[in-house]
């Protein structure tokens, strides 16, 4: 049996232990904890797309996947009405507060390569931007796939070099020809690879794993140092400012976006293990979801 010792896990620990020790990652990890801030209608805007979920099957069993900053996606969750929901992170460091404050009820530390539940353990699987941060990404969206019953859904930056609108070539030469953004391959300060994800690849992974039911939507993003500590409600010149760059750099991704220059920054994608109800797919295209329906293995009874 090989070793993992090659496996790197990079520094997320000590990002979360800084959160307890360094001032000015404290403050930054306390503006988690709140819901008025521009950082949260951020990344609102991202988890939006469970809400037809949550709708739709209030009573189902969620698990969160890489929720280490005290349980933030487990809350939205709960907050939006879903029943019963489980965060996991590789470390409870943070998790542990979160329980202890009342902004999550349930939590445990997991490695989303090798999860502990038993298959088919929840209704839905859900991973917002932890994904990337993997050293073996495809082996924990295959223990997602595994221990979740419905669907496993991730919100990730989308690879844009796959996923590729009509006239993005246009873009991409303009932005070549000056100079910005030539690099193809992104690492982030912790130390990880930025596995990006794209439609085709979610459509492929869904396809070997047998299914054939997938769906998608996309989502432009924006950030700007200092959003962490913006109150939505300031009407400071400084807030006001800041509020104005960072909707304004989104409504011009958007544009690109329309005009077929560009497609989104991030990609949610829900991974469907059993056929969802016309009332949910109803939701969902509502919602502005892309619903697919790959082709089935003609090769299997």
């Amino acid at each position: 049996m090989k070793s993992d010792e090659h496996v790197r896990y990079d520094r997320s620990q000590q990002e979360w232990d800084k959160i307890l020790s360094d001032p000015g990652r404290q403050r930054v990890g306390q503006s988690w904890l709140r819901d008025d801030t521009l950082d949260y209608w951020r990344h609102a805007r991202l988890r939006a797309p469970l809400k037809a979920f949550v709708a739709h099957d209030p009573a189902a069993a969620w698990l969160t996947i890489g929720d280490g900053r005290y349980g933030t996606d487990g809350h939205y969750l709960g907050a939006l009405g879903a029943a019963s929901v489980h965060c996991t992170d590789i470390s409870d460091t943070l998790l542990k507060l979160g329980k202890e404050a009342g902004f999550i009820k349930s939590y445990s530390a997991e490695n989303a390569e090798a999860l502990s539940f038993p298959d088919r353990a929840f209704d839905y699987v859900y991973c917002k931007e932890s994904f990337h941060h993997f050293p073996r990404p495809y082996l924990a969206l295959g223990e997602m796939f595994r221990v979740a019953r419905k669907a496993v859904i991730l919100t990730e930056p989308r690879d844009r070099v796959i996923d590729r609108a009509g006239l993005s070539f246009l873009y991409r030469t303009l932005k070549w020809l000056l100079g910005k953004d030539r690099e193809q391959h992104h690492f982030e300060p912790v130390g990880n690879y930025i596995y990006a994800i794209s439609e085709r690849e979610m459509e492929k992974f869904q396809l070997g794993m047998h299914f054939t039911e997938v769906a998608f939507i996309g989502c432009n993003d924006a950030y700007l140092p200092g959003v962490e500590f913006s109150p939505l409600a300031s009407t400071s010149p400084a807030d006001r400012r800041l509020r104005f760059r960072i909707k304004a750099r989104i409504k011009v991704l958007d544009l690109l976006t329309g005009l077929g220059l560009s497609d989104t920054t991030m990609l949610t994608a829900a991974l469907f293990k059993e056929a969802p109800a016309a009332d949910l797919t109803g939701a969902l295209a509502n919602q502005g979801w892309k619903l697919k329906h790959l082709p089935k293995n003609p090769h299997l009874h």
